[in-house]
């Protein structure tokens, strides 16, 4: 590294700095943003409650606590409230709190509450989620330079694009449109950003889609025109729900969940043949398909698995709690694992249709540059 170099370094990493000491100064005194009350641990005592033993014959020992804290915020803000908590050892179902941490409490006073008393809804954990973005970000920007700060933003623009309709679902838009335009979106930001606005981003956004759109097609018509599905373990499905709008949820998840390695067939693909073409404008077809699948040859076994392990991260605490409480492994594959069954299942045939789709984009470049006279 040379000194202009170096220099250059210098500075970057002191604008990270100064950039997560603004952040984390701002998430450290954001409780007035809050709508939900927020308590801070000031002190907490601790007794024994007893224990349980497990349908396998484990031992659960339970330990209640008593918690006094300080509101933050809200009406009651600067007031103690007292907090009882029971978590157990294994922490799995409940959680142990010590002085100094954030909690969202729902508050209760009267005469009869002897003062004001409180339930935990949740934990307050935005500095952890802070901290980590900065550091992403960070690393971004001093690694990948100016393809750095152009993922930083597309990633921000993505992140802001995907609250607003989250709020527009809440105002009971139809989630499977929302997901749709979301797809597009977030395709074209990303391509465009880190990419630049090109005929590789046009080829490369247009097979993605057009792969997207093919997976959720066949999904739709698999699930709505075969058996009802019971969707009572689905992680996070609104109560009470109707079939459609469950139906409708489901798709979403599969559409959103093969998006990420679908467009990364398509980009990779899709920029060797265009860096083919700039090498040898004279390529012909033929040698350019077979360079294509070459190249998908290689990245489409390792993408298949990445989702495949992406899935069974997803599912591995439920494996773990069901068969450690004597559940039978074939009901939780029955029951627990067919969504995730489901999404592996289609995210693969969605990578292997990339491919072809990927291809002809290459070949509808190759027509293009040739008789626009040159790559």
């Amino acid at each position: 590294m040379n000194a202009h170099s170096r220099k250059i370094f210098i500075i970057k990493l002191a604008a990270v700095v100064v950039l997560g000491i603004v952040v984390m100064f701002f998430v450290s005194g954001d409780y007035a943003m809050y709508h939900d009350d927020i308590a801070k641990v000031t002190t907490v005592t601790e007794e024994s409650a007893g224990e349980k033993i497990g349908t396998n014959g484990d031992i659960e020992k339970y330990t209640d606590q008593h918690i006094t804290a300080v509101l933050m915020n809200g009406e009651h803000k600067g007031e103690r409230v007292s907090i009882e908590n029971r978590y157990g050892r294994s922490l799995v179902y409940s959680e142990k709190y010590e002085p100094g941490d954030e909690i969202f409490v729902t508050t209760h006073s009267g005469a009869d509450a002897g003062g004001l008393t409180a339930d935990i809804s949740g934990v307050k954990r935005d500095k952890t989620l802070a901290l980590v973005f900065v550091v992403l970000f960070g690393v971004l920007f001093l690694a990948g330079s100016k393809k750095g700060i152009y993922t930083i933003l597309s990633l921000a623009a993505n992140i802001a694009i995907f609250c607003a309709l989250l709020k527009l679902y809440d105002r009971g838009t139809n989630i499977l449109f929302l997901s749709v335009v979301l797809s597009v979106a977030f395709c074209a930001i990303v391509l465009v950003l880190v990419n630049g606005a090109n005929r590789m981003t046009l080829m490369s956004l247009a097979a993605t889609l057009l792969a997207a759109g093919a997976i959720c097609l066949m999904s739709s018509a698999v699930i709505l025109l075969g058996p009802q599905l019971n969707y009572t373990f689905l992680d996070y499905i609104p109560e009470p729900y109707t079939q459609m709008g469950a139906n409708f949820m489901f798709i979403s998840e599969i559409l959103m969940g093969g998006l990420g390695v679908i467009m990364d067939i398509a980009v990779t693909i899709t920029a060797s043949a265009t860096e083919l073409i700039r090498r040898e404008p004279r390529i012909t077809r033929r040698a350019l398909l077979q360079s294509c699948r070459s190249v998908s040859d290689d990245i489409t076994g390792t993408m298949i698995n990445l989702v495949f392990f992406t899935n069974v991260a997803a599912a591995m605490p439920l494996f773990i709690l069901s068969m450690r409480n004597d559940i039978n492994f074939v009901t939780v594959i029955k029951n627990g694992m067919y969504f995730e069954c489901a999404r592996f299942l289609t995210g693969s045939i969605g990578i292997i249709i990339t491919v072809p789709l990927s291809i002809m984009a290459a070949e509808f470049f190759l027509r293009r540059s040739r008789k626009g006279g040159g790559a």
